[in-house]
Formats: C-alpha cells, structure tokens, sequence
C-alpha cells in the first residue's frame, strides 16, 4: 500500500520545473569570472599607464623649468647640461647653435634645446627656446 501512494506522490509532481539546471549556473560564473579577469586586466595597465603619464609629465614640468631658468640667466653662463630626476628620467639641455648677425664676432642668438628621456633612454619631450644676447 505504501508503495502506490508513493506512485501516486510522484505522478502529481510536474515533470519539469521552472528554475536552472546546475550545469547552467556553473557555465554563467565561468563566463562571469572570465570577464571579471578581463576587467582586472585592463585596470592594471591602466594604472600602471596612469603611473608612467604622472613621471613623464613631471619630468617635463622640470624641463620647463629648465627652460625659464635659462631664460632668466645671462647669455654667457648657458652651457649644456643634464639632470637626472628622482624616477630616473635625465633632462638635458645643449646650445644647439649659436649666430653672429652683426658680424662683430659676439654671438648675438643662441637655440637651446631641453630634452626629456625616460629611465631607458626613449625621447619623452622636447622642448627649445632661442635666446638673444644680453644688451
């Protein structure tokens, strides 16, 4: 007797029920740990992206500084030069050429070029000025 109303237990069970099988839940976090690790990836580059914009861009902020201290210096002290800043970047700066317009044999225009290289030599930023002679 037990034995039929189990049988008749399970005839009023529905065959299938709404709801997620097992194995589709297993695939939905695998797709959704895939993802999560892409997401990951792309957010260490980009700080590390964000890191080496925040050293190049202070290093340039030296050079410029290179720059205006060398135009408020006198003609005959410029000379070239480097630095090398905390983060490893070099900041060099060279007299590129010098000009005689009123041929008295005093160099009356000087270009001076500032340049910005990274820990690994790589040309970051370059900037340069012209300088008049003093007067």
């Amino acid at each position: 007797m037990e034995y039929f109303n189990k049988i008749r237990f399970l005839k009023n069970v529905p065959e299938q029920q709404p709801g997620y099988t097992l194995i589709e839940v297993l695939i939905a976090l695998a797709i959704f740990a895939i993802g999560i690790l892409g997401v990951s990836t792309m957010q260490i580059s980009s700080t590390k992206g964000t890191a080496t914009a925040r050293k190049v861009s202070e290093a340039s902020e030296i050079g410029q500084g290179q720059i205006e201290s060398h135009i408020a210096a006198a003609y005959s002290t410029i000379v070239d030069g480097n630095m090398v800043t905390a983060d490893g970047y070099t900041i060099q700066w060279s007299v590129l050429n010098q000009t005689d317009i009123d041929g008295d044999g005093n160099f009356d225009f000087m270009t001076v070029q500032v340049e910005v290289l990274d820990p690994r030599g790589r040309l970051r930023s370059s900037l340069s000025f012209t300088k008049a002679a003093d007067i």
